[in-house]
């Protein structure tokens, strides 16, 4: 394997508890050809002096100072400017990085030179509690995340690690448009113009906590992933108008917008243009996004308030594979079914039925 110099661009803002744990888990990485661009983006508490007693002892390390709060897309545009590397690893201030993850990244893309962009599996877990891990499963073959990516980020960003010329001769850049999903709008548009994957195993500890970006932004990260759905639009030939995008929305969801057996077919029929023109572009791994279409469709069925009478339109539906369903997917299904449960967002709600 050659050994091509890795910028790690690691944005901060207001991150005193936990980013100098952060910094010593790439520093502490067993590939060291690094360079390390830390951007203090006008931290109010102690994050920037911290950072630059890290830069005294470890010469890979530049601090860069923002001006003024430019916020994460500007943070990581300007950042990019700065990385010198062939490749960027991506990592945030309170995240932990594994040791073997850059090495087997920068492994991973000397072998695929198709591919401009790959990520890893990743565990999460609670600042309170971090023995308690949940590991978080994505598609790992490209054929199979441009499915998955339809709806969903597939790509871990603070684990990704990405070939510079997907910047540079690419064109791609963080956009301010997708606010707080930048990362899923920038995949979206890559996967149209080269190669992403995923390596099997979790190389990263993902910490959630309550100040974090996901977690205070929820709502305008609902509404933006309406927009990056729109570049899937674009690029399959389907509509993009606002009707259209809320049926988009409610198959990513797994959850209609309407109670009614006419939304439910709009939602179908989504699903179903997807396969014909799959079938006619194979622009993703056909069995895949059947295989995901059923799951999605079984959801919405589930949550759609419409009571037992769904199962049969569940059923008649081509979108409908038994084999796809475990019997805690059918038991969650007849549950909701039964009482017309309301699908909601709390953790009680999600720990219980989590479709």
């Amino acid at each position: 394997m050659n050994n091509p110099l890795v910028s790690v661009l690691m944005p901060c803002y207001n991150a005193e508890k936990y980013v100098e744990e952060s910094m010593n888990s790439i520093l502490n990485q067993a590939y060291t050809n690094l360079q390390i661009i830390a951007i203090n983006d006008c931290s109010t508490d102690s994050t920037g002096r911290i950072l630059h007693e890290l830069a005294r002892k470890d010469s890979r390390i530049t601090v860069v100072e923002n001006g003024e709060n430019l916020k994460l897309v500007k943070t990581l545009n300007k950042g990019v400017c700065f990385c010198e590397g062939e490749y960027i690893a991506r990592m945030d201030a309170d995240d932990i990085s594994l040791p073997a993850r850059i090495e087997k990244e920068v492994a991973f893309l000397e072998r695929n030179r198709d591919h401009d962009i790959v990520s890893t599996l990743f565990y999460a877990f609670r600042a309170g509690n971090p023995r308690k891990r949940n590991l978080h499963r994505s598609p790992l073959k490209n054929e199979e995340l441009r499915a998955y990516l339809l709806f969903k980020s597939g790509i871990c960003h603070p684990a990704a690690m990405i070939r510079k010329r997907v910047f540079t001769e690419l064109g791609l850049t963080f956009e301010a448009e997708y606010l707080h999903v930048e990362d899923y709008a920038l995949w979206s548009e890559a996967m149209y113009k080269t190669k992403l994957a995923n390596i099997g195993e979790p190389l990263l500890l993902y910490r959630v906590h309550r100040s974090q970006v996901s977690s205070l932004n929820e709502e305008l990260q609902f509404e933006n992933r309406k927009k990056v759905f729109k570049i899937h639009c674009d690029h399959l030939g389907l509509p993009a108008d606002d009707d259209f995008i809320d049926i988009y929305s409610s198959v990513a969801e797994c959850v209609p917008l309407l109670s009614s057996f006419k939304y439910l077919d709009k939602c179908e029929a989504l699903m179903l243009s997807l396969i014909r023109i799959n079938r006619d572009k194979l622009f993703c791994d056909g069995m895949y996004l059947e295989y995901m279409l059923s799951v999605h469709w079984l959801r919405l069925c589930a949550n759609s308030r419409l009571g037992l009478k769904v199962l049969r339109r569940l059923k008649d539906s081509p979108l409908y594979r038994k084999e796809n369903y475990t019997s805690r997917d059918l038991a969650i299904l007849y549950t909701k079914c039964a009482f017309k449960l309301k699908y909601k967002k709390s953790l009680i709600y999600k720990l219980v039925f989590r479709q």
